[in-house]
């Protein structure tokens, strides 16, 4: 069992890093086209929710609550291929789809702290952060038009942050 362990907190890391490794990319490209971003982060959260999807099964005999892991996966890969789907269309509602998926990863991460006695703190701490700018790039569309680099990379660097942090907790 402490090998699928560790290969679980592998996987976060890399999901964390992969993460960090989106925002990056979309701190230096703030003039780059929606539509490039479209099939970029579509691409980050398909391989996303292959990786937690993975992770969750092989934390079957190890959590109790990997079921709602693989629903997390499933969820990235959905949207995922929402966002490559119809990238033109994508584009023009990225601001939603993405504050729609933030929002929804927030709250699974704050619903999730109350199984978790270990990282309590940190999972309510980030769940409400990604929560919180999630819903403002949701709902605020044309403010979020304006600087969308800098609120998606938000989430994604509180998302990235997040999963490094929890691959080297003791859950």
């Amino acid at each position: 069992m402490e090998n699928q362990y560790a290969t679980n907190r592998y996987f976060q890391l890399f999901k964390g890093i992969l993460l960090i490794l989106l925002a990056i990319l979309v701190f230096m490209s703030p003039g780059g086209t929606m539509l490039a971003w479209a099939v970029y982060i579509g691409i980050g959260m398909i391989v996303a929710g292959i990786v937690i999807v993975v992770q969750g099964f092989l934390a079957r005999g190890v959590l109790d609550n990997w079921g709602w892991r693989v629903f997390e996966g499933i969820i990235d890969i959905f949207f995922g291929f929402i966002l490559m789907a119809n990238p033109g269309v994508t584009a023009a509602v990225l601001p939603f789809v993405v504050g729609f998926w933030g929002a929804f990863y927030g709250i699974l991460l704050f619903v999730d702290a109350f199984s978790d006695k270990v990282n309590r703190g940190m999972k309510i701490a980030f769940g409400i952060l990604i929560f919180i700018s999630s819903t403002i790039f949701m709902f605020n569309p044309l403010f979020a038009g304006l600087t969308l680099a800098i609120w998606f990379g938000t989430v994604l660097v509180f998302a990235g942050i997040y999963n490094v942090i929890a691959s080297f907790s003791n859950s």
